[in-house]
């Protein structure tokens, strides 16, 4: 139809992709985690979904990505009995009207079958990961019926759980590719959970899809992929900088403490400065808790997730926190595993002073002699450039090691889990990160020395953070995903 101004806008050329599996296997809480925004139902019954609905995906320069979720296949046994006795199996199928009342799993069937049929360039077909191909009894009937359709299919394996070794995963993929071999249709078999997939997995699907178009739809597919991807890496692009504003803050960062005294230097009169200290570790403390957790919700932002980081102090009052006698530079490893369910115990302890981790780590009391330089070090602190107390290269590190495990914390959580809530991340991100940040250690400890012992300005020194955190976030994603080459 005309614009008013007279002007016919171009015809929208659309690819369609087709969601659709046994019921209750996570196809809308997929479908809310690829569009980045909540739609349809999600509850734990069957045949949540009754009617086809269709969704953007992308829309760039007069193509459409559309992604339509179906319900669920129901009884498929029953179905591809029915289905055999037929001549035609697939115009007779498509023909009936069943009450969706009195014969839900037929009309369920029926409506995602129509579509498949009608609509799809692709059919994404989603499985229950948990348990083994050959234990799902579905599998069998329902791609016999996929069969008869003649659409190429793409096997997505859900509810993988927690993200593991690649290894194992490709151990476990494999499995399913092997079982589903003998069906010709079925052209791969990739990881996509919804509650845990990353934008890098996207970019697999994306890859594999590619080649399924028919020819008419290739060069459509090919704008709409190319605009997905610049669409991921201009936010991994964004939320590196996020984060190297957060480890520029760390190494700008200071407190004023006066410089002791000789009386003071071995040990006499020394309670009024030991107060000191304390009081600007509390203060670093504070601000590098406000700074992760602000961090962090511009990161949950930035991938399309709703809710915020813990912000509460904790349950334990600050009577019960200890005051640390010696804290060893190892001790803020403890960060390792802050990015998953730790987060708000980490935030907690920060508040407080960063004096406990968890209420048991640190035991112990100041001990009225102990040297200035001594009590510096046991508090991971360093006198700067500028005379002030600043975080140490140690303790930096650490910093650095979690912002990394923010990142890929909130990287990975699906929007079909809903609001962003803590959890405890794979051990093998742990490793993975400290190779890199062993790799890129001359980097790290040069941001750090040209912010605290040169006093570098914040503009130099957010240029360096962001290529080092940037370098080794690609690092870290490209160990995590070998098999996925990354053009960012």
């Amino acid at each position: 139809m005309p614009s008013p101004l007279g002007i016919t806008p171009p015809a929208m050329d659309i690819v369609t992709l087709s969601l659709i599996s046994h019921t209750n296997a996570g196809k809308t809480t997929l479908a809310r985690t690829l569009l980045r925004r909540d739609v349809g139902e999600v509850r734990d019954a069957a045949h949540v979904t009754l009617f086809n609905e269709s969704y953007t995906l992308l829309e760039q320069d007069a193509r459409m990505l559309r992604l339509w979720d179906t319900p669920g296949f129901g009884d498929s046994a029953r179905l591809l009995k029915r289905l055999r006795r037929e001549k035609n199996p697939i115009f007779w199928f498509l023909s009936q009207t069943w009450d969706r009342l009195t014969d839900k799993p037929l009309w369920c069937s029926q409506q995602a079958l129509k579509n498949v049929r009608d609509d799809a360039d692709v059919v994404l077909y989603l499985v229950n990961a948990t348990e083994p191909p050959e234990v799902a009894a579905y599998i069998t009937p329902e791609m016999e019926i996929l069969g008869w359709v003649g659409k190429p299919v793409l096997v997505l394996l859900n509810q993988t759980g927690p993200a593991q070794d690649p290894a194992i995963e490709d151990s476990e993929t494999n499995a399913w590719r092997d079982h589903l071999s003998v069906y010709p249709f079925v052209r791969d078999v990739l990881r996509l959970d919804a509650f845990a997939r990353c934008w890098v997995q996207e970019e697999r699907l994306m890859e594999v899809l590619a080649p399924l178009m028919s020819e008419a739809k290739v060069e459509s597919f090919k704008q709409l992929k190319r605009a997905w991807h610049q669409r991921n890496v201009d936010i991994f692009r964004r939320s590196s900088r996020v984060l190297s504003e957060l480890l520029t803050a760390a190494v700008v960062d200071g407190a004023e403490v006066r410089t002791e005294t000789l009386l003071e230097r071995v040990g006499i009169g020394r309670n009024e400065l030991n107060k000191e200290y304390q009081e600007a570790r509390e203060k670093l403390a504070n601000r590098l808790a406000d700074r992760i957790v602000a961090t962090t919700n511009r990161l949950i932002e930035l991938h399309g997730l709703e809710g915020e980081a813990a912000r509460a102090l904790g349950t334990l009052a600050r009577e019960k926190f200890h005051t640390p006698q010696q804290v060893p530079e190892a001790i803020w490893s403890v960060l390792g595993s802050v990015a998953g369910g730790a987060m708000g115990g980490l935030i907690a302890d920060l508040k407080m002073g960063g004096m406990t981790f968890g209420g048991g780590a640190l035991v112990g009391g100041i001990a009225a002699g102990i040297g200035a330089y001594a009590l510096i070090k046991s508090y991971n602190l360093v006198r700067g450039s500028d005379h002030r107390l600043h975080w140490s290269r140690e303790h930096f590190r650490e910093q650095v090691r979690l912002a990394m495990l923010t990142y890929l914390a909130v990287a990975h959580f699906g929007r079909g889990r809903g609001k962003w809530q803590e959890s405890a991340e794979p051990a093998h991100w742990n490793q993975v990160i400290t190779e890199v940040i062993d790799e890129h250690s001359d980097g790290v400890d040069r941001l750090w020395k040209e912010g605290v012992e040169k006093g570098a300005l914040p503009d130099a020194l957010s240029k360096a953070a962001q290529s080092i955190i940037h370098d080794s976030l690609i690092c870290v994603l490209v160990r995590l995903y070998p098999s996925i080459p990354l053009a960012i």
